[in-house]
This record gives C-alpha cells, structure tokens and sequence, in this order.
C-alpha cells in the first residue's frame, strides 16, 4: 500500500481494481471464496428470521450462504433478510444477477461503503464481512461502525488470511519483490491482520465482548504453475502486480515458476494450504451508546 495514498484515494483505488476484476472474479480454479463463506456463517451462528448485512459482497459467495441460512423455515416460518453492499459496480450486478437466478427472494443489493454504511444504528442483528477487511485503509473505523448497526447484542464476524502456506512464502515473495509499493503478503498481513491477538486485542479495545477466533487451513490445488498465475489475476493480488512493469513481471513470473517446480505432485498439479481466520465477536446490550466515543 503506497503509504502517500489518503484513505479517499485508497478506496478509489481498491473499488476500481475491484469492478475490473468482477468478470473473473472467483470463477475457474484456484476459488477459495464458497468454502471460506461457508464456514463463516457457520461460526457467525446465523438463524433463521434474523437481519444480516454483508459488507464489501463482491460476487455473493457469503451473501448467498447468509441469505439460506436466515431464509424460511417452512410455509410460516420466519424469514430473514441480508442486505449486499459494495462499491463495485461489476459486482454488484453479478451478485443481483446471481440472486434472482438462485431464486433467493430474501437478498437486496445496493451500493455501499464498507467501511461506513449508510444504515440507521441497530438496523441489523448480524454484520458479515468475507476477506473484505484487510481491503479496507482503516479496519478498526469499520469495525466501530458496525457495532453502531449491530442490535444489542448483535454479532459481527469476518473472515481473514492470517499466515500463507509455508512453502509458498518464497513464491509470492518472488513477485512482490518487483512490486513498488512493497507487495501483496505485506499488506495483506498488516497490522492488526499480523496475529490473532493483536486483531482480538483491537475489537476488545472498540467494546466487543465475547471475541474468539477459530483458525482453519482453506486447501487450493492448481493444475500447475499456470493455473496458478491465472488465478491470481482474478484476485487481489492483482492490486499490486498489476503495477509491475511488464519486462519485470514476465521476470516475477519465472522465477515464481520455478520455485514452484518442486512443490508440484506427480501429477503436475499444486497444493497451497492458506490460513484463514473466522473471527466472531459480540456488541453489549449498552455499546451503542457509547461507541462513537471510543478511539
């Protein structure tokens, strides 16, 4: 992250990349978007009838999830509605295309800051952010904010990467090292994404109760080195190295290939083990009025 950029210039940036990217985005191999989805609304603890807003939905893999498990649970059951928000324009529509494909009547999409949403205070029981944090230029702000939407007691809970598989440490360090403003795996591992205790340590310090942390390794196989390169130009990573200049990135990419040689099975194919954190935590019946207040 160019350290020059203000948080205005930040967004556009990142909202930018992201509409670019939403043709692609988590199609083909190499998605690890449906399973990370699935397990956080499984951790978030979601039932049915309750008011969930999803910030930062991109193509709505969390959305959707979200959406089944608040949905109808019979001819008079309860039904729960989830509201999508983002500032990408592509995505958004692949998310309302999607929706009304799935026949999932209890999902809205709009446009929406996920770092601030437009939303009266205790307008929802539950916030869900999906790899969606470390995109934002101050997390703790978001995090403060949606303890003002949460209802008392209301939970946010999110997903995020907290450590890449050891034995591709050497493969993305290879690419960032061409990148200018100092790459992928040190923004994506930034404080306070750099430790469980630390990204614990500030939603306690907002007023969150009840904060724990469940840590899981998402498995990805690629069908070789290729594929791998391909994926990544559908995923945030792209936000960096499609600022490396082309001579440098065809050198990046070489010599990527070739620390991946090794790590390929006999069938040719890749295994890569990323580490994921889903992360819950619980507003007290009286932190909305006094969240504001809090630095």
């Amino acid at each position: 992250m160019d350290p020059a950029l203000t948080d205005a210039a930040f967004k556009e940036w990142v909202t930018a990349a992201f509409d670019g990217l939403a043709a692609g985005y988590d199609t083909g191999p190499g998605g690890f978007f449906g399973p990370v989805s699935d397990l956080l609304v499984q951790v978030a603890g979601l039932r049915p009838g309750q008011a969930v807003l999803d910030v930062g939905c991109g193509a709505g893999a969390c959305l959707f999830a979200a959406a089944r498990a608040v949905g109808p649970v019979g001819p008079a059951g309860p039904t729960g509605h989830v509201t999508g928000i983002d500032l990408a324009a592509g995505m958004l529509a692949r998310a309302a295309a999607a929706a009304v494909r799935l026949g999932l009547g209890n999902v809205t999409v709009e446009p929406g800051d996920a770092e601030d949403p437009a939303y009266p205070g205790a307008s929802f029981d539950m916030v869900l952010a999906s790899n969606v944090m470390f995109l934002l230029a101050d997390p703790g702000r978001a995090a403060r904010r949606y303890a003002e939407l949460l209802r008392p007691g209301g939970v946010f809970a999110f997903s995020w990467n907290v450590a890449e598989d050891p034995d591709w440490v050497p493969v993305i360090a290879a690419v960032d090292a061409y990148a200018a403003d100092g790459g992928f795996a040190g923004f994506l591992h930034r404080p306070p994404f750099d430790s469980v205790a630390t990204m614990e340590a500030m939603l306690r310090r907002i007023g969150y109760q009840d904060v724990s942390t469940r840590r899981q390794v998402a498995e990805v196989r690629y069908a070789g080195p290729d594929a791998w390169w391909a994926a990544s130009w559908n995923q945030a990573p792209a936000l960096f190295w499609e600022k490396i200049p082309e001579q440098d990135l065809r050198a990046a990419r070489a010599r990527a290939g070739a620390l991946l040689e090794p790590l390929r099975a006999p069938d040719g194919s890749l295994r890569r083990g990323l580490e994921f954190c889903y992360t819950r935590a619980r507003v007290p019946g009286r932190l909305l009025a006094r969240v504001s207040g809090i630095s």
